[in-house]
């Protein structure tokens, strides 16, 4: 349980790294916006929005886990609060997905962001890299469900309205921040796919804080385990 433990906060860090470049490119990240509809809407807002950055983290986060390389036993037992179908600026319907090359990838998300090439370039080079935490609290991780037992369900930025927004004056209140930017998180749980009860869950916060020499976003992340037999989480 440990490997899927590191795999779920594997995962959360690419999506962040993916949720910070769609932020840092400010010009294109207006065009990584499409209006929710539908049954899609968020019940919060009159107008809301769902985002490429959303849809890719979705689609990375099921590829990273639910492959051969990842977890198997997991494919069709990821599930998530978006649907993976994102419409170009031509009014075109495309299924994102993380195909098998950087340059399959780049190619189908280029058919979302037409002309921007260079941008689907860089996300798919995102999507595609590899992780490496340095992490030792959680090879002392010991839970004893399989991954077999479990399902995942991925919230990829909660609080899009408040990512789009983009807010940075907002006072947190004991640490943590009510609204604006720091606000939107990764969010990925595992539960038990027969009883529904969590097993395991990260919180990733992409925009914790900014590096003061560099002025780029810093993220860090939180997990936990209900399963007992392991440390308490940091």
């Amino acid at each position: 349980m440990a490997g899927l433990l590191k795999a779920l906060v594997r995962a959360s860090e690419k999506a962040a790294d993916i949720a910070r470049l769609c932020r840092h490119e400010e010009p294109l990240f207006q065009l990584l916006v499409a209006e929710k509809t539908g049954a899609d809407k968020n019940r919060r807002f009159l107008q809301d929005f769902k985002t490429l950055a959303d849809v890719l983290i979705q689609e990375v986060i099921k590829h990273d886990l639910g492959t051969e390389v990842g977890f198997p036993e997991l494919q069709g037992h990821i599930g998530g609060e978006e649907s993976n179908e994102f419409t170009n600026a031509q009014g075109e319907t495309v299924a994102v997905r993380v195909c098998g090359t950087v340059g399959e990838t780049a190619a189908l998300l280029g058919s979302v962001l037409a002309p921007e090439q260079a941008a689907a370039e860089l996300l798919a080079a995102a999507a595609h890299r590899d992780v490496v935490l340095g992490d030792a609290a959680l090879d002392g991780v010991a839970l004893s469900i399989p991954p077999g037992d479990l399902a995942i369900w991925i919230d990829p930025i909660d609080s899009t309205n408040e990512y789009i927004g983009g807010r940075e004056d907002v006072v947190p209140v004991d640490g943590i921040s009510p609204a604006g930017l720091c606000s939107a998180l990764v969010l990925i749980g595992a539960y038990d796919r027969c009883s529904g009860c969590p097993v395991l869950g990260v919180i990733n916060e992409p925009f914790f804080r900014r590096d003061p020499l560099t002025h780029r976003w810093q993220g860090r992340y939180h997990w936990g385990g209900a399963a007992g037999g392991g440390p308490a989480p940091p």
